[in-house]
């Protein structure tokens, strides 16, 4: 009924390759994570987010080049969301991409994280 021919098959997306750095700008720390955060890699993201708080600075968690997000890599963000509260630190997600935002939403997590507006460059955040 369907053959190939005349049929234009989508091609598939490449995601980022898994990458977590940090941009130190003075007041802000800058963490950039870009790829899929899921089991195998949130503990990598926990760790740099967590030490940086312990440090008592400004941190900014940039999601915008996320091609995936599961609960493991939303509970790091839980987690550092809290610790920055009861310790008095500063912490907030910069230009969440569309998955991220999806997962957010479906958890009804909305309340709990502070995210920058849509645009903002994470360098104005602290």
């Amino acid at each position: 009924m369907f053959g190939t021919k005349g049929l234009a098959l989508a091609g598939r997306v490449r995601p980022h390759p898994f990458d977590v750095s940090v941009d130190d700008r003075g007041r802000v720390l800058v963490v950039r994570v870009q790829g899929e955060v899921d089991a195998a890699t949130a503990p990598q993201v926990g760790e740099t987010v967590n030490r940086l708080l312990g440090e008592r600075r400004s941190v900014v968690l940039d999601l915008e080049r996320v091609d995936f997000m599961d609960l493991h890599g939303l509970a790091v963000v839980i987690r550092a969301t809290r610790k920055a509260r009861k310790e008095g630190g500063s912490f907030a997600i910069a230009r969440p991409a569309p998955c991220v935002r999806r997962l957010v939403g479906l958890v009804h997590a909305e309340g709990e994280l502070r995210v920058l507006p849509d645009g903002t460059d994470p360098l104005h955040a602290a």
